[in-house]
């Protein structure tokens, strides 16, 4: 039994007491006790004048209890205002048995209501127990409704409110009660019309022979008159056919209940190699996560139970159990099948089941990977939100033992997802616009900050749409490392983001270099080996893969290829999203060495097949809801991700930024050789025997007419045919035209002039 469960029996236990002390102190009511009141102060209840006072009270409950009846009845609602006590009961009932608080709440405004109802309806009357009855309150509305709508209106009015709020109450508290009452009366007539029927005994001296004939044989074979028409059935048979109709029970299992942490009582300021102090950001800055209502609405779970099973019932799909978890945003029922029940058969019906429960988004896992049941996840009529707090304040997150911990959300059985970004060890995350991704990256990065201090972690953070990733600026002198021969440490422009993969992957090779000199496999037996020489781990982040594909194809390819294939035992993993899953965004060298991969909302089953290799991720609901592929896991488990403000992250960056920055960065090698014989100068191929004095005036000449063909060239520049060729081939190795297609045109890689000088100017 847990805490919560404990404090709510308590408080049911003393809520209880304090409605019988209540309702009996009302009960007990005297109006003689007013003048032994009388002699007593409003405090006194100890003393020789409160002994004297209690013997003459005719109240049982004592002078509390009296002065408790005087106020309620005198001033109140009169012996009316015992109805909100049954109200009191009710809750204390509810928190006994640890149910939901949603019923008690609305029987309280229902007692409420219909206390002043019947009040007021006493102190219309002129019978002399009205007053007792209705109490000043009650007598101030009847004066108040008999002045505005008269003394009919006012009765009308009050008939009319007590007859709705019972019946509304009725519907809300009693299940079908039409159909009950029916089943009540049917029941009644059946049993009326068997005793009608039924023949007295015979007696026993009219049958002489009965000795001769077993005791047993009587039970055996005489049949009541009103059943004589129906075949005869033996109690073997009855216990035998009895399961086959009787409709399987849900079971709803509990939630995973995470032990809280605070995340601030933990080592919060460290000292760097640069023996610079470095405090972390407090938890504080995150949003309070709002106290969410664990209530469940058994009604409505039993309701989806009884339309899932008649539509399985309707396909002969035989259900024998059936349990049900409920998490932030879905439901998930586990359905145990009968033997002789093909999987394939619930598959199928995915559209049907949907169409079946009114539902968008149901999701069919067949079967759960680990048990004999087949899972259907329905949406619930009460999302919660996960806030990103809720995450970091657990345990699981404030004692792991994870290199690089990063939060992904909650399952639904309200399980907290922590998963290791260098043991993944590269990350693909893709979903249509607004489906979470920006906000999941946001999530992953502040969980690093939350959990690794700057000598422990560097981003490489490449932003083509220049405004998701813009306010982790701030941390430039603290976790942001530095390229050769560029100011910008966020990369926005394709050309730069070339350049500062190529430099990933020279700073990969270096680290081998450095594994192999020490004589170990890894990052971490190299920082364990060599401690002041430890290397940080590199998170490279690529907020938006469609443009930089579009913009320079291969040319990201290959740096995203080699590192995704080399970099985990040197520390350096990727994060890779796009909102475009296509085979020519995720190429098929991409997606083999993305083993963990994250799936938000997409618009068709082809791009869920794309990024998961299987349906189900066009099904998700969008905001956070989504499936995350494990590379240890055979399907993918759906998560929904916390939510993390734009303004919690500048809030987060401001407070690491606003402290002393680090005196060493961490700087990127500058990339070298190219396999094809080139050189590489600030990341643009340029070719060792020198370009032509025609080359930059036949750059901007392609650029402007965005096709590159050596005719164009001898016509604009009148040169010959074999100069244009090679200055043609220069811009090629160059990276501003394409390569050769027959007798096409050429491809021209770059769209306007700011982009071709800024290119130029690397290429120099």
């Amino acid at each position: 039994m847990n805490r919560d469960t404990i404090k709510k029996e308590i408080a049911g236990v003393a809520l209880g007491i304090v409605a019988f002390f209540y309702i009996g102190a009302l009960l007990f009511y005297h109006a003689d006790d007013a003048a032994v009141l009388e002699s007593l102060q409003w405090y006194e209840f100890f003393g020789r004048n409160a002994m004297e006072a209690a013997a003459g009270l005719h109240n049982l409950f004592g002078i509390f209890g009296a002065r408790l009846s005087e106020l309620f009845i005198r001033s109140f609602l009169g012996y009316v205002s015992i109805i909100p006590g049954f109200a009191a009961i009710y809750w204390s009932w509810s928190l006994l048995l640890g149910r939901s608080l949603k019923l008690p709440l609305l029987f309280t405004l229902y007692a409420v209501l219909i206390a002043l109802d019947i009040a007021t309806m006493f102190g219309l009357t002129t019978a002399p127990f009205g007053d007792i009855m209705a109490g000043a309150v009650g007598r101030m509305l009847a004066a108040f409704f008999s002045t505005v709508i008269g003394y009919t209106g006012a009765w009308i009015l009050l008939a009319v409110l007590g007859v709705a709020a019972s019946l509304f109450a009725l519907r809300v508290f009693v299940e079908n009660p039409l159909e009950k009452l029916r089943s009540v009366g049917t029941a009644a007539k059946t049993l009326f019309a068997g005793l009608v029927k039924r023949k007295p005994a015979a007696p026993l001296s009219e049958g002489p022979a009965d000795s001769d004939v077993p005791e047993e044989e009587p039970q055996q074979h005489t049949v009541p008159e009103e059943m004589t028409h129906q075949p005869v059935v033996s109690a073997e048979e009855v216990k035998a056919e009895e399961p086959d109709t009787q409709e399987p029970q849900i079971s709803i299992r509990e939630g995973v209940h995470e032990k809280e942490a605070d995340l601030d009582k933990r080592k919060l300021k460290v000292k760097t190699k640069d023996r610079v102090v470095y405090r972390f950001p407090s938890v504080d800055i995150l949003r309070h996560a709002r106290d969410e209502d664990d209530y469940i609405d058994e009604a409505l779970l039993e309701e989806s139970k009884k339309r899932l099973l008649e539509k399985l019932g309707i396909y002969k799909i035989e259900v024998v159990r059936i349990s049900a978890t409920v998490g932030p945003r879905v439901t998930l029922f586990e359905l145990e099948l009968a033997p002789d029940v093909k999987v394939s058969r619930v598959t199928a019906l995915e559209n049907d089941l949907a169409m079946a429960m009114a539902a968008r988004g149901i999701r069919i896992i067949a079967p759960i990977p680990g048990k004999n049941a087949v899972g259907v996840e329905i949406p619930h009529g009460k999302p919660r939100t996960v806030w990103m707090r809720s995450v970091l304040q657990v345990e699981k997150f404030k004692n792991n033992r994870m290199a690089l911990p990063v939060v992904l959300g909650k399952t639904i059985s309200n399980e907290v997802c922590l998963d290791d970004l260098s043991s993944m060890p590269h990350l693909l995350i893709a979903g249509a616009t607004g489906a979470g991704k920006s906000v999941g990256i946001n999530v992953m990065l502040t969980s690093l900050l939350y959990a690794c201090s700057p000598d422990k972690v560097k981003f490489v953070l490449i932003d083509p749409k220049r405004v998701e990733l813009l306010h982790y600026q701030n941390l430039k002198n603290h976790f942001l490392v530095k390229f050769h021969g560029l100011d910008e440490q966020i990369i926005t422009d394709p050309v730069k983001a070339i350049y500062a993969l190529r430099s990933v992957v020279k700073e990969m090779e270096m680290r081998y270099e450095l594994l192999e000199k020490a004589g170990v496999r890894n990052i971490a037996d190299l920082n364990r080996k060599l401690p002041d020489e430890a290397l940080p781990y590199l998170v490279v982040v690529v907020d938006e893969l469609a443009d930089l594909m579009m913009t320079a194809g291969k040319d990201v390819e290959e740096p995203i290829t080699r590192i995704a294939q080399l970099a985990r035992a040197v520390g350096i993993h990727l994060i890779v999203a796009t909102q475009r899953p296509s085979v020519d965004v995720i190429t098929g060298i991409i997606k083999a060495n993305f083993p963990a991969r994250i799936a938000f909302q997409v618009a068709s089953k082809v791009d869920s097949r794309t990024i998961l290799d299987g349906s189900g991720a066009e099904q998700l609901l969008g905001n956070g809801d989504m499936l995350y592929q494990s590379a240890s896991q055979p399907k993918s488990e759906r998560i929904q991700c916390p939510y993390i403000s734009a303004s919690e992250v500048e809030s987060i960056t401001s407070f690491i930024g606003s402290q002393t920055g680090l005196k060493n960065f961490y700087h990127l090698p500058q990339p070298d050789v190219r396999e094809k014989g080139g050189a590489y100068q600030n990341g643009i191929a340029q070719d060792t025997d020198g370009r032509d004095s025609m080359f930059e005036e036949a750059a901007h000449l392609v650029v402007m007419h965005q096709q590159g063909s050596v005719s164009l060239l001898q016509r604009r520049l009148k040169l010959g045919f074999s100069r244009a060729a090679r200055i043609m081939d220069q811009l090629e190795s160059s990276g501003i035209v394409g390569a050769a297609d027959g007798s096409k045109a050429r491809e021209v890689l770059v769209d306007n002039h700011d982009a071709l000088e800024l290119l130029l100017r690397n290429l120099d």
